[in-house]
């Protein structure tokens, strides 16, 4: 029997891409950040964690070698920037970011394709 492996359409449809200055609520990143098997941590010191404070949501993409700081103004994205987790700095600013699952738990469910690709 050979088992099935999901499709990089599939792993492409339960990430998500932000951008500054682009509508985006938290609370559907904070959804698909869970659906895709992120944890929550506080403060967040590895990949697939995530932590909530307010306006700002602290995410660790499993392809990214550091964490993000996502700054929310309502349903907008304010500011987008990677950080070392252990001084908290910022290391870059960043304009577009996308997100991957951690895992295949979300797979299988309904989830929309959003377009994917980093850029900093």
């Amino acid at each position: 029997m050979i088992q099935r492996t999901v499709s990089p359409d599939e792993i492409a449809a339960l990430g998500c891409v932000l951008i500054r200055d682009k509508d985006f609520a938290p609370e559907t990143l904070i959804e698909r950040l869970f659906a895709g098997g992120y944890v929550r941590e506080e403060p967040i010191f590895g990949p697939g964690q995530l932590s909530v404070r307010g306006g700002i949501v602290d995410v660790w993409s499993p392809d990214a070698d550091s964490p993000v700081r996502v700054e929310f103004f309502g349903d907008t994205v304010e500011s987008i920037r990677s950080f070392d987790p252990e001084t908290q700095r910022t290391s870059k600013i960043v304009q577009k970011l996308t997100l991957m699952p951690i895992s295949e738990v979300g797979f299988g469910g309904e989830a929309d394709t959003i377009e994917s690709h980093p850029e900093a």
